[in-house]
Protein backbone atom coordinates (compact mmCIF):
# COMPACT_ATOMS: atom_id res chain seq x y z
CA UNK A 1 0.00 0.00 0.00
CA UNK A 2 2.65 2.55 -0.89
CA UNK A 3 0.26 4.56 -3.06
CA UNK A 4 -2.80 4.68 -0.86
CA UNK A 5 -6.08 5.87 -2.22
CA UNK A 6 -8.62 7.95 -0.34
CA UNK A 7 -10.45 4.97 1.20
CA UNK A 8 -7.20 3.24 2.22
CA UNK A 9 -6.02 6.42 3.96
CA UNK A 10 -9.32 6.71 5.83
CA UNK A 11 -9.10 3.03 6.80
CA UNK A 12 -5.61 3.46 8.25
CA UNK A 13 -6.68 6.70 9.94
CA UNK A 14 -9.71 5.04 11.50
CA UNK A 15 -7.76 2.00 12.69
CA UNK A 16 -4.99 4.19 14.14
CA UNK A 17 -7.43 6.51 15.89
CA UNK A 18 -9.47 3.66 17.37
CA UNK A 19 -6.36 1.72 18.41
CA UNK A 20 -4.86 4.73 20.17
CA UNK A 21 -8.18 5.52 21.87
CA UNK A 22 -8.65 1.95 23.12
CA UNK A 23 -5.02 1.11 23.98
CA UNK A 24 -3.16 4.37 24.66
CA UNK A 25 0.31 4.79 26.07
CA UNK A 26 0.03 4.31 29.81
CA UNK A 27 1.91 4.42 33.08
CA UNK A 28 0.91 0.89 34.08
CA UNK A 29 3.57 -0.71 31.94
CA UNK A 30 0.99 -2.42 29.73
CA UNK A 31 1.86 -2.58 26.05
CA UNK A 32 0.17 0.15 24.03
CA UNK A 33 -1.17 0.33 20.50
CA UNK A 34 2.22 1.27 19.04
CA UNK A 35 4.34 -1.36 20.78
CA UNK A 36 1.90 -4.06 19.70
CA UNK A 37 1.99 -2.87 16.05
CA UNK A 38 -1.79 -2.86 16.21
CA UNK A 39 -2.37 -0.96 12.96
CA UNK A 40 -0.04 -3.09 10.84
CA UNK A 41 -1.34 -6.31 12.39
CA UNK A 42 -4.96 -5.23 11.83
CA UNK A 43 -4.21 -4.55 8.17
CA UNK A 44 -2.61 -8.00 7.87
CA UNK A 45 -5.66 -9.53 9.53
CA UNK A 46 -7.98 -7.70 7.15
CA UNK A 47 -6.02 -9.10 4.20
CA UNK A 48 -6.66 -12.63 5.50
CA UNK A 49 -10.42 -12.26 5.89
CA UNK A 50 -12.95 -13.43 3.31
CA UNK A 51 -14.11 -10.50 1.12
CA UNK A 52 -17.49 -9.96 2.82
CA UNK A 53 -16.04 -9.82 6.33
CA UNK A 54 -13.13 -7.67 5.13
CA UNK A 55 -15.49 -5.12 3.58
CA UNK A 56 -17.60 -5.02 6.74
CA UNK A 57 -14.65 -4.38 9.05
CA UNK A 58 -13.10 -1.87 6.65
CA UNK A 59 -16.42 -0.03 6.46
CA UNK A 60 -16.50 0.11 10.27
CA UNK A 61 -13.18 1.94 10.48
CA UNK A 62 -13.81 4.18 7.46
CA UNK A 63 -17.27 5.05 8.78
CA UNK A 64 -15.88 5.96 12.21
CA UNK A 65 -13.10 8.05 10.67
CA UNK A 66 -15.41 10.02 8.39
CA UNK A 67 -18.66 9.72 10.36
CA UNK A 68 -17.16 11.32 13.45
CA UNK A 69 -17.81 14.63 11.70
CA UNK A 70 -21.50 14.05 12.48
CA UNK A 71 -21.31 11.63 15.43
CA UNK A 72 -19.01 13.71 17.61
CA UNK A 73 -19.53 17.37 18.25
CA UNK A 74 -16.56 19.23 16.83
CA UNK A 75 -16.86 18.47 13.12
CA UNK A 76 -13.54 16.66 12.75
CA UNK A 77 -12.44 13.31 11.48
CA UNK A 78 -12.02 10.77 14.25
CA UNK A 79 -8.23 10.77 13.90
CA UNK A 80 -8.14 14.56 14.32
CA UNK A 81 -9.92 14.50 17.67
CA UNK A 82 -7.58 14.53 20.70
CA UNK A 83 -6.86 11.05 22.04
CA UNK A 84 -8.49 11.56 25.44
CA UNK A 85 -11.66 12.78 23.76
CA UNK A 86 -11.66 9.78 21.39
CA UNK A 87 -11.37 7.44 24.37
CA UNK A 88 -14.34 9.18 26.00
CA UNK A 89 -16.32 8.97 22.76
CA UNK A 90 -15.77 5.21 22.38
CA UNK A 91 -16.75 4.68 26.02
CA UNK A 92 -19.85 6.83 25.57
CA UNK A 93 -20.85 4.93 22.44
CA UNK A 94 -20.45 1.63 24.31
CA UNK A 95 -22.77 2.85 27.11
CA UNK A 96 -25.30 4.46 24.79
CA UNK A 97 -28.97 3.59 25.06
CA UNK A 98 -29.14 4.09 21.30
CA UNK A 99 -28.47 0.58 20.04
CA UNK A 100 -26.59 1.47 16.80
CA UNK A 101 -24.10 3.62 18.73
CA UNK A 102 -23.62 0.84 21.27
CA UNK A 103 -22.93 -1.62 18.46
CA UNK A 104 -20.50 0.83 16.87
CA UNK A 105 -18.56 1.32 20.11
CA UNK A 106 -18.53 -2.39 20.92
CA UNK A 107 -17.41 -3.29 17.40
CA UNK A 108 -14.48 -0.86 17.62
CA UNK A 109 -13.44 -2.13 21.03
CA UNK A 110 -13.88 -5.81 20.16
CA UNK A 111 -12.01 -5.70 16.86
CA UNK A 112 -9.06 -3.77 18.26
CA UNK A 113 -8.98 -5.90 21.43
CA UNK A 114 -8.77 -9.10 19.40
CA UNK A 115 -5.64 -7.91 17.62
CA UNK A 116 -4.16 -6.29 20.74
CA UNK A 117 -4.61 -9.36 22.96
CA UNK A 118 -2.95 -11.65 20.42
CA UNK A 119 0.40 -9.83 20.63
CA UNK A 120 3.10 -11.77 22.53
CA UNK A 121 3.98 -8.77 24.74
CA UNK A 122 0.37 -8.50 25.89
CA UNK A 123 0.13 -12.25 26.47
CA UNK A 124 3.27 -11.99 28.62
CA UNK A 125 1.99 -8.88 30.43
CA UNK A 126 -1.28 -10.53 31.48
CA UNK A 127 0.59 -13.64 32.63
CA UNK A 128 -0.97 -16.20 30.32
CA UNK A 129 0.43 -19.70 30.61
CA UNK A 130 -0.21 -23.20 29.31
CA UNK A 131 -1.03 -26.29 31.33
CA UNK A 132 1.00 -28.51 28.99
CA UNK A 133 3.82 -28.22 26.48
CA UNK A 134 2.89 -27.29 22.89
CA UNK A 135 6.14 -27.64 20.94
CA UNK A 136 4.53 -26.87 17.57
CA UNK A 137 3.01 -23.58 18.72
CA UNK A 138 4.97 -20.60 17.39
CA UNK A 139 4.22 -18.57 20.54
CA UNK A 140 5.99 -20.18 23.46
CA UNK A 141 4.41 -19.49 26.83
CA UNK A 142 5.41 -20.56 30.32
CA UNK A 143 4.08 -24.00 31.23
CA UNK A 144 2.45 -24.80 34.57
CA UNK A 145 1.41 -28.46 34.57
CA UNK A 146 0.12 -28.16 38.15
CA UNK A 147 -2.53 -25.67 37.00
CA UNK A 148 -4.88 -28.51 36.16
CA UNK A 149 -4.62 -29.85 39.74
CA UNK A 150 -5.72 -26.67 41.48
CA UNK A 151 -9.03 -26.91 43.23
CA UNK A 152 -9.24 -30.69 42.79
CA UNK A 153 -9.57 -32.59 46.02
CA UNK A 154 -8.07 -35.94 45.98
Amino acid sequence: MSQRGFIDRQLVGGISAAAEACFPENELGAPDWRTTDLVERMLEYLDELPPDQRRLLCMLFVFVELGAVLLVLGFRRFSRIPRDRRTQVVRRWRRSKFFPLRVLGDALKASTTMIYMSHPSVVTYIGEYRACERPLDSVQLPTRPEALNRGVEG
